[in-house]
C-alpha cells in the first residue's frame, strides 16, 4: 500500500465496536437474502433456455407441454422448466 493514499481515523473503542457489530449484522442479512433468493431458482431454467438447450422452437415446446411430455412451472407470465427435463428430453424415448 502506498502511504500517500491512506487516511487514518481515530474513533472511540465503543464506536468502532458498534460499527463492527452493525457490519456483521448486515453481512448476516445479506447471506440470508442470498440463500432464500438463489435456492429455488437454481433448479429451474427459463423456457427459452430449455428451447435453446434442446434446439427446438416455441411451437414444438408448446406441443410438448400440451402433451405433458415436458413439465413446467408457471410463475405469473414466466415459464420455468426443471433442469432435469433437458436430460430427460434426450434420454426418454416417449418425449420426442
Amino acid at each position: 500500500m502506498n502511504s500517500e493514499h491512506m487516511t487514518f481515523v481515530m474513533l472511540p473503542k465503543e464506536e468502532w465496536d458498534s460499527i463492527q457489530l452493525t457490519m456483521r449484522e448486515v453481512l448476516k442479512k445479506l447471506q440470508q437474502i442470498s440463500a432464500t433468493v438463489a435456492s429455488p431458482v437454481v433448479n429451474y431454467i427459463t423456457a427459452k433456455e430449455f428451447m435453446d438447450a434442446v434446439r427446438i422452437k416455441r411451437t414444438k415446446f408448446d406441443q410438448l407441454v400440451a402433451e405433458n411430455k415436458v413439465k413446467i412451472l408457471k410463475k405469473g407470465r414466466k415459464i420455468y422448466v426443471d433442469k432435469g427435463e433437458v436430460e430427460r428430453y434426450f434420454s426418454d424415448p416417449f418425449v420426442k
